[in-house]
């Protein structure tokens, strides 16, 4: 089988299947605002949780992903109280009990103990996020939560790889969610995968076509 034809092939399975989720140009989706919503759950306890880590973390490396982590969330959270206001969703004023439970953990803790809750506690906060922001990113039918929705995306994963830098992240922690009612299910998971591998080899394969005219 030549590459033109899996290339093409690609191409027609990935407009198919998202030919298969129709939904009106600008229309505001549940996940939309699930995605609103849990950021601004997230901001609430894991800002004050990365400006308590910057002033009290035992490696100074810690000190610096929690700086870098809290500056950036103050940023999101400008950009998320806009389009909120924009979109006239309502935002929650505090974090899940969960969430809550686990600021005050890294609070309790000290040394090298503090470390290592702040590392992994974030680390699956931001697991969950990415999860949601990229099935929102690839489902969203209003262009300001798409371009919004990316941004939270390229943010949680440089956050998660800033947190594994430390050398403190633990394999597990991905594993572990401080929400229950709100996480993606395994069929969603894995077609955002198939969309995203497909697109890819689509977007590839029809490059090199393109890019070699007189190739046959």
């Amino acid at each position: 089988m030549s590459f033109r034809f899996v290339a093409l092939l690609a191409a027609t399975v990935t407009v198919l299947l998202c030919s298969a989720f129709p939904a009106t140009a600008g229309e505001l989706q549940q996940t939309d605002r699930t995605l609103l919503a849990e950021l601004k759950q997230d901001a609430l306890w894991a800002g004050p949780a990365s400006r308590l880590a910057a002033e009290r973390a035992w490696a100074k490396r810690v000190q610096d992903v929690a700086t870098q982590i809290a500056d950036d969330l103050s940023r999101v959270d400008v950009s998320l109280r806009a389009l909120a206001d924009r979109l006239a969703v309502g935002l929650p004023d505090a974090p899940t009990a969960d969430e809550q439970s686990w600021s005050d953990e890294i609070a309790a803790a000290a040394g090298g103990d503090l470390d290592r809750a702040y590392v992994n506690r974030m680390r699956a906060a931001y697991g969950s996020l990415f999860g949601l922001a990229s099935e929102v990113r690839a489902g969203t039918q209003d262009d300001n939560v798409r371009t919004f929705a990316q941004t939270v995306v390229d943010t949680a994963l440089r956050h998660m790889t800033l947190l594994e830098s430390t050398g403190l992240a633990e394999t597990t922690s991905l594993l572990v969610s401080a929400r229950t009612d709100n996480t993606l299910d395994r069929g969603a998971v894995t077609l955002g995968a198939v969309l995203v591998a497909l697109a890819t080899v689509a977007t590839f394969g029809l490059v090199r076509l393109l890019g070699s005219p007189g190739k046959k």
